[in-house]
């Protein structure tokens, strides 16, 4: 069996570096060891690309067998199955999964590409997953610039710059983006007049192929930015998703698409005036409850529903006319949010219920706050037992 080697150690040939639009393959097992509840298998070559460079590894089978998981470990990539197998295999990647990965990598490339040969800035960071895809910069960027960027990134691919991936002999005259010092042979993807990095992953031939570039969202992250991105497949999924959500709200608004923004705000600037005109009427109608309250030793009252802020004016009131102690418990079947206010120490009312019930919370001497889980009939036995 035919195994590369390099500085004297055993490669495993990668078939997709020769051809990453291949979908099946012929190999031999080198090794294939039990590893856990799992096999690692060793072949002569595989077309199945590692988890690498920030890249989620291919899927697919062996075999017919379901490929778990393929890491490189000293130049050998291992396929991680759930079932033995040894002799001659056939592989089968999910070239569908592959191609997305494709287009969002080489679409990352345009993108870094061009932030740094507008602004300077370094891409320091790069995550590829099923379900999201970032890439760090080192430095800011504003939103005018973020959408000059993604405008620019759509016109590359507009223009079908070619993409080549290769080993070159002489490194010392390329001038090319690396993340971290790569040991060994550095292979070089060169998008024309707009890139040159080195990057073990497959990539499509051409910009074209990337099909659409969509920045989702950028955010300030450590002494730099992140930015979400979309290519390809996985953007005109978002888009399709977002665009039925915009027309779905847009139906139930009875409003045109374009405006649902402006209406959505509208309606919730009508709903918080609508909420401050509750709050004050459910306040002033605790005044009028409390100013009707005689002067008594202790109050204790129970609420369905209630905001904390109107539980804390609540309880503020009752104890105005309370004596001794005053507290509000609000909820229903054996859990609430209790306030207890106390003239000598309103700690000792918790310590009583934690004795019998779970009770979370605490507070000063003066007012204590928290939840617990108790009837009410059980919370007014204790608290009535200690007045």
């Amino acid at each position: 069996m035919e195994i590369s080697k390099n500085r004297g150690e055993i490669m495993t040939i990668k078939l997709y570096d020769k051809d990453p639009y291949q979908i099946s393959f012929e190999a031999n097992v080198v090794s294939c060891a039990k590893y856990g509840e799992k096999y690692d298998v060793v072949l002569d070559q595989t077309l199945f690309f590692p988890e690498e460079g920030g890249q989620n590894c291919d899927k697919g089978t062996i075999h017919d067998i379901d490929v778990l998981d393929v890491q490189i470990k000293d130049h050998v990539i291992h396929h991680y199955l759930s079932a033995p197998v040894d002799g001659k295999v056939n592989g089968t990647i999910d070239f569908d999964y592959r191609y997305s990965n494709m287009q969002n990598h080489s679409g990352e490339h345009v993108l870094s590409g061009i932030v740094h040969s507008l602004y300077g800035l370094n891409n320091v960071g790069f995550h590829l997953g099923d379900h999201e895809i970032t890439t760090d910069y080192d430095g800011f960027l504003s939103k005018k610039q973020l959408n000059d960027i993604e405008n620019k990134v759509n016109q590359v691919i507009l223009e079908h710059k070619s993409i080549k991936c290769y080993y070159p002999r002489d490194l010392q005259h390329l001038e090319y983006r690396s993340k971290k010092e790569i040991e060994g042979d550095i292979r070089i993807v060169e998008i024309e007049d707009v890139d040159m990095c080195a990057c073990c992953a497959p990539h499509v031939r051409s910009t074209s192929e990337i099909g659409l570039f969509k920045i989702i969202k950028a955010i300030k992250y450590k002494k730099g930015m992140r930015i979400y991105f979309l290519c390809g497949k996985r953007a005109i999924a978002d888009y399709q998703v977002k665009h039925d959500e915009v027309i779905r709200i847009s139906n139930i608004l009875s409003s045109p698409a374009y405006l649902v923004s402006h209406n959505v705000q509208r309606i919730l600037d009508e709903n918080n005036h609508l909420k401050q005109t509750i709050f004050m009427l459910k306040k002033q109608m605790i005044e009028r409850t409390c100013q009707s309250l005689k002067q008594a030793d202790n109050y204790i009252e129970f609420v369905e529903d209630m905001d904390p802020s109107l539980q804390q004016y609540y309880l503020n009131q009752l104890f105005i006319k309370s004596k001794n102690m005053a507290a509000v418990f609000v909820g229903k079947d054996n859990d609430y949010r209790f306030m207890i206010a106390a003239t000598d120490d309103a700690r000792i009312y918790i310590s009583l219920l934690k004795e019998k019930h779970i009770v979370k919370g605490g507070g000063k001497k003066d007012i204590v706050q928290g939840t617990v889980v108790a009837s009410q009939k059980e919370i007014l036995n204790i608290l009535k037992n200690k007045m």
